[in-house]
């Protein structure tokens, strides 16, 4: 997953319960009918409830386990009586569909399609996503041989890629060698001297809508035979 959607479920179920809570403020403006609410409503709680049993099974196993340990191997006089809470699912919520996260992002992507949705509504209900702050500075490159080849790897960031240069062999300069903008990126050229082994070196900048940015990258160097 990415973007305004939680990974974490503990953090998906925060975000549809303020979502669930915040969205009737908005139903009118947005043109949203009651059956919306309420599926928001039931799908929120139906989460919450699924999340929590799970830890609260965790705890039911966890306590049999220990009841098991104690009953076999533990000391002491008073009687074992009392034995673990299972899921209470007496009560459970309103039945919902599967999909629950598809059925919150179609609607979300219903409500930015809305005139009247603002940017401060989108903050307002939880769905906008975190601004990247990832500053770019150097990239960090690392170089194996893969069947006697050079191949670099990169992390690109928030990147378009990298602007890549090289020196290699008897060379005294680096030169412009490649733009890539999906790691790694292999170097197939032959060694300047056949059936001479060669030392080649690589750095790189990051690239940003076609523009060289940040700072230089460690040089990184390997051998090719």
């Amino acid at each position: 997953m990415s973007g305004y959607v939680k990974d974490n479920d503990l953090e998906f179920v925060s975000q549809l319960s303020n979502f669930k809570d915040k969205l009737p403020a908005y139903q009118t403006v947005l043109g949203l009918d009651a059956a919306v609410i309420t599926s928001v409503t039931d799908d929120a709680t139906f989460m919450a409830f699924a999340v929590t049993a799970i830890d609260t099974a965790k705890s039911y196993a966890q306590g049999w386990t220990s009841l098991k340990d104690d009953a076999r191997g533990g000391k002491g006089t008073t009687p074992i009586a009392s034995f673990p809470t299972p899921v209470d699912v007496t009560t459970p919520p309103t039945a919902v569909n599967p999909g629950i996260e598809d059925r919150f992002r179609s609607l979300v992507q219903q409500i930015k399609a809305n005139p009247a949705y603002t940017e401060a509504m989108g903050e307002d209900l939880g769905i906008v996503a975190p601004q990247d702050t990832t500053e770019l500075t150097a990239p960090k490159l690392t170089v194996k041989l893969e069947g006697g080849v050079p191949v670099i790897s990169f992390v690109k960031s928030k990147s378009d890629g990298i602007r890549l240069y090289s020196k290699r062999g008897s060379e005294t300069e680096f030169t412009f060698l490649a733009v890539d903008t999906r790691s790694p990126y292999t170097d197939s050229r032959p060694n300047l001297t056949p059936d001479t082994a060669e030392t080649r070196q690589y750095y790189a900048y990051f690239i940003k809508a076609d523009e060289q940015v940040g700072s230089q990258s460690d040089v990184v160097e390997i051998s090719v035979g």
